[in-house]
């Protein structure tokens, strides 16, 4: 290819003439030769190329109301139309050479909201997707963030593409963005600021994009971020950056808290009030009271598992035992009524989902749930996660009840929401806690089924490879 250097060292290397070690953040070389190193990763351009089309597929029959709504939204990354301007995407000789505000990386950015955005409408967007939408304006003005950005756009366009040179550039602006990260978290003046923070929550994106190695990376980040979230404070979530990527990255860090067995900070009725008194404007009141309500529910999730989980290795026989049994059956029956009451005022607000035909010859789960939109589908599959805990843990403990059918009944409704919630790139990202639970009380025809799924989802998701969802529960708590 045209003005590709041959050598991946640094430039300085490459000027000189000699090989580079290629350490990270800067290469020995550059050190002994007394002059900084300018990195490895090379910026990107777009060149003018012809248009990119999917091939004419022959159109099938309808086979259920929603046909239509499926077809528009049933690719993952391969076909979307974005992927026209991106189809020529080449490395430029300079490393570093893209300056801040530099079209090329503004331009694959829009491509990339886009991208992300799909297939929500305009006025169904949602959370983890709204906060791509700060991009463009944010670019720029922090050097952290400019490479955090540069690693995830250059990472999803050049998996999109199968472009190894643009994986590379991704791997090494991601080490830039660490090398960073760690001074600027070191830096009084900038440590909390909301660009350390959307640095902080791009890269934890990137990681559940890319990792593939280690099962529990995703936990690893969460914590980082957590702890992040914990000391900049409620008081410091006053703008709409800033309150967007709190509620993108609440779900994570309560996710974070209960595998880990760790107390989750967000439950707390300061937290709560912050988060309530912040609304998109986007959405209606009486929705956003109803959806941040279920959030505060949430977050006492992790103390009632946590409770659970230990008393299965323990002897329940004991004084001490029966009464954190009765404990913690109280906290379940409590956030039942709770949770029962929340959504028949919650149905009245976004419409239930609705049975259809799975557009496959799926056969155990050959009636699907569709929704309105990717929020209430967000919502209501977080719902069913939250009931199957509390009628495992009503099951478990011998209370009266037909527990174990209920557990069935909204792991089922999980997965027959699969279909419907995995379309799009955060497809995966939305399911990732209600498959998580759904496979920890699944039987063996599911689990295989679920399993079947995640290994779908890790070719664009790498957080959901099926070695990530082995129970973890029993082993860390």
């Amino acid at each position: 290819m045209v003005g590709v250097p041959h050598s991946s060292g640094c430039a300085t290397c490459v000027k000189r003439r000699i090989k580079c070690d290629e350490r990270l953040p800067g290469c020995a070389k550059c050190e002994k030769y007394g002059t900084a190193c300018p990195g490895y990763d090379r910026g990107f351009k777009f060149i003018t190329g012809k248009p990119y089309r999917t091939p004419r597929q022959r159109p099938k029959p309808d086979t259920s109301s929603t046909s239509e709504e499926r077809a528009k939204t049933e690719s993952l990354i391969t076909g979307s139309r974005f992927q026209a301007s991106l189809q020529a995407i080449v490395l430029k000789e300079q490393p570093w050479s893209l300056t801040y505000g530099d079209a090329n990386v503004m331009q694959s950015i829009e491509a990339l909201i886009q991208d992300f955005s799909q297939p929500a409408l305009p006025t169904q967007k949602h959370i983890v997707s709204q906060w791509f939408g700060f991009l463009p304006s944010v670019y720029g003005h922090n050097q952290t963030l400019d490479a955090s950005i540069k690693s995830f756009t250059a990472h999803h366009f050049g998996k999109a593409l199968q472009n190894g040179q643009m994986i590379a550039y991704a791997r090494s602006a991601y080490g830039e963005a660490l090398y960073r990260l760690r001074k600027a978290l070191k830096d009084p003046s900038e440590c909390l600021s909301s660009h350390v923070f959307y640095s902080v929550v791009l890269l934890c994106m990137y990681e559940l994009f890319t990792d593939t190695e280690d099962p529990e990376s995703w936990m690893k980040h969460a914590k980082g971020l957590g702890q992040l979230v914990k000391i900049r404070g409620p008081e410091r979530y006053r703008n709409d950056l800033d309150i967007t990527l709190l509620k993108v990255s609440r779900g994570l860090i309560v996710m974070q808290s209960m595998f880990s067995g760790e107390p989750c900070f967000l439950a707390t009725e300061e937290w709560h009030q912050m988060m309530r008194q912040q609304r998109a404007l986007d959405i209606s009141l009486e929705l956003h009271n109803s959806i941040e309500q279920f959030f505060a529910y949430f977050t006492y999730a992790p103390s009632l598992v946590h409770k659970f989980y230990h008393l299965k290795h323990t002897d329940i026989t004991t004084p001490e035992a029966l009464q954190i049994i009765s404990a913690t059956m109280e906290q379940a029956l409590d956030m039942q009524k709770k949770l029962l009451l929340w959504h028949e005022q919650f149905s009245q607000i976004a419409p239930p989902p609705v049975e259809n035909l799975a557009s496959t010859d799926d056969p155990l789960y050959p009636i699907i749930l569709t929704y309105s939109n990717m929020t209430d589908a967000t919502i209501y599959c977080g719902y069913y996660a939250y009931m199957a805990i509390i009628h495992e843990v009503l099951r478990t403990f011998g209370y009266p009840g037909p527990h174990a059918q209920m557990v069935i009944y909204f792991r089922d409704q999980i997965c027959r929401s699969v279909e419907y919630s995995s379309v799009g790139i955060l497809g995966p990202n939305r399911l990732g806690f209600p498959l998580r639970i759904a496979i920890e009380v699944a039987d063996s025809a599911t689990r295989s089924w679920i399993l079947a799924r995640l290994d779908q989802f890790s070719k664009v998701y790498a957080a959901s490879q099926p070695k990530n969802y082995e129970p973890i529960l029993t082993s860390n708590i």
